[in-house]
């Protein structure tokens, strides 16, 4: 997601230079020219596979009501004519397709009174009946993610960091929990007990090695989640929300009791059990969290793909010691609180294992200053970075969202980006577990698009998989200046792409967004029929209220433009 938060320890650096990961991207992308072409190579290598006791997850993690994804018939042609660039207002669909507002910034969704947040990021859909086994469509509780807020909107003052100012982006991150119902053509917010905010001041309990050590300063109970980015759901139905963007907040909430290493973590929490206290899993690392992939290897233990969003940062991996039971949700939610943590090397297919007591490496690490880096496993966990690094981690181009295929098991990973290196533009590689078992320690990986003015889109960002296994991919060039991107990309946009047959990795646009906005967390209801989007900071560059770039979703009577969820309808719905 986009870096609009305060100063933080990685900024872009007007020189280039090329990186071990940039020579590993030659040499792949030197190959595949060699067998004919990136479109040949992706329809050569996607080949169907057998994954025994445990499938791969469509939509995200989101329920999907069709037959099983691995016995699908292929679709890879767009259900929908692709549409050119454009830098309109709106969001701009093929047609047969139409959008309505759902949830907007400062609408009222609980009987207390509580205000749906800012900067919509990542969108869960959970079916209503979902606990008894149902899929419904046309009923649900959404969570949705709030990443940051932005002063000249929320709090309305910019110059000054005073605590009422600091208390009003507090409560306009973290997530909103909404039922949401359709009725006739339109979806509607309902009112609902369940219907919540977890914001900035939120109590959350920390759980996993870290919690209690010196490394969180003691910490057992902590205030708020924030920056909150992409995120993930589980197969027992629960919310797990990435913090993204969380230490510059130490200065600008300067005086209100913020500590950063209380964030930076994956929280989980249980949009169906309001009494249930949300959890930090620090077993699951702390570094700029974009989102967690999550699925059930064989053996029945859980699996998290995650990427550190950042430049020349790590794509990291959780397994959890305890295992899966479909038929005890009570256990299942604490599954999470154990497990092991690796980091991936790109340059020999390897996950390390971050472990304090099994790997020297960590125990004789030491800082410029001739330190040791970490003491104990709590230290290596809340700085997965530095760990990561130590042990020969791959740093990458920015790695974003991270989703699971659907019918092959591959492992997709959007790296948005990376000016360090020169590369504005980015790629989506792949990755395939050894054995086809995600709890494996060895995998082959290659390119699977590249971004550019040759495909037509650059800066992937969020994910998410239909259950015929193609692609479906948002874009984020919102804080790249005026780099080679505006020319041709226009607003940001969604993509469509078929990840086999003749026309694998070619791009289709399917979506556009608002002026200076990003789309944010794709999720299909389970039917297919219905995509619910998210549109962050529409006007974001604007240079004042009197200046408005954008007035997408303002209300009536105002110019202000609202972050807020939209429905896109016109989907043909899955068939087998």
């Amino acid at each position: 997601m986009t870096n609009h938060v305060p100063p933080q320890s990685d900024a872009l650096s007007p020189a280039v230079e090329q990186s071990f990961w940039h020579r590993l991207l030659d040499r792949q992308l030197t190959r595949r020219g060699a067998i004919g072409g990136a479109v040949a190579t992706a329809a050569a290598v996607v080949l169907p596979v057998t994954i025994s006791s445990a499938e791969a997850t469509a939509n995200n993690g989101g329920p999907v009501s069709t037959v099983d994804p691995k016995s699908v018939n292929p679709r890879t042609v767009p259900p929908f004519r692709a549409i050119p660039t454009g830098r309109a207002d709106t969001i701009t669909l093929p047609t047969g397709y139409r959008f309505q507002t759902v949830a907007s910034w400062g609408e009222v969704f609980t009987e207390g009174g509580r205000e749906i947040g800012f900067n919509h990021d990542y969108v869960g859909y959970f079916p209503i009946d979902m606990l008894e086994g149902g899929m419904s469509s046309t009923e649900a509780l959404l969570t949705i993610n709030h990443e940051y807020a932005n002063a000249m909107f929320v709090g309305g003052d910019t110059k000054n960091r005073t605590p009422a100012q600091i208390e009003a982006e507090m409560k306009a991150v973290g997530v909103s929990v909404v039922r949401v119902r359709k009725e006739g053509r339109e979806w509607k917010m309902v009112m609902d007990p369940r219907n919540r905010r977890i914001d900035g001041l939120t109590d959350i309990e920390l759980t996993g090695p870290a919690r209690g050590s010196a490394a969180v300063k003691g910490a057992t109970m902590v205030k708020g989640s924030v920056g909150n980015c992409s995120g993930g759901q589980t197969p027992w139905g629960t919310l797990l929300t990435c913090e993204e963007n969380v230490d510059g907040y130490q200065k600008s909430w300067e005086g209100s009791g913020y500590e950063a290493m209380h964030q930076g973590w994956v929280t989980e929490i249980d949009p169906f059990d309001a009494a249930w206290m949300p959890k930090k899993r620090t077993a699951m690392g702390r570094f700029r969290h974009e989102n967690v992939a999550i699925t059930v290897a064989k053996d029945g233990r859980v699996v998290g793909y995650m990427g550190d969003d950042m430049q020349d940062a790590c794509v990291y991996k959780f397994v959890s010691r305890g295992k899966y039971d479909p038929a005890n949700r009570a256990a299942n939610r604490d599954l999470l609180t154990e497990g092991d943590l690796y980091v991936a090397n790109f340059g020999n297919g390897s996950w390390v294992l971050l472990d304090y007591d099994k790997n020297k490496k960590l125990q004789d690490a030491k800082g410029t200053d001739g330190k040791a880096l970490f003491a104990n496993q709590a230290d290596v966990l809340a700085d997965a970075r530095a760990s990561a690094l130590a042990l020969g981690g791959t740093p990458v181009d920015r790695p974003e969202d991270i989703e699971i295929h659907p019918k092959t098991g591959e492992v997709y990973v959007a790296l948005t980006n990376n000016a360090k290196h020169g590369n504005y533009f980015g790629q989506i590689v792949k990755f395939r577990e050894n054995g086809d078992d995600w709890t494996a320690t060895s995998f082959l990986w290659e390119v699977f698009a590249v971004g550019g003015p040759q495909s037509g889109f650059a800066s992937p960002d969020n994910l998410v998989f239909d259950p015929y296994g193609n692609l479906w991919m948002v874009t984020d060039n919102s804080d790249l200046a005026s780099n080679p991107i505006k020319g041709y990309h226009g607003n940001n946009a969604m993509f469509f792409f078929a990840t086999e047959g003749p026309s694998a990795g070619k791009a289709h646009r399917f979506a556009i967004g608002p002026v200076d906005a990003e789309l944010t967390g794709p999720v299909f209801s389970p039917d297919g029929k219905t995509l619910f989007l998210a549109v962050q900071h529409p006007g974001e560059d604007s240079e004042s209220m009197d200046k408005l770039r954008s007035n997408f979703a303002a209300k009536p009577g105002s110019n202000v433009p609202r972050p807020t969820l939209v429905a896109i309808e016109g989907f043909p719905g899955w068939r087998a």
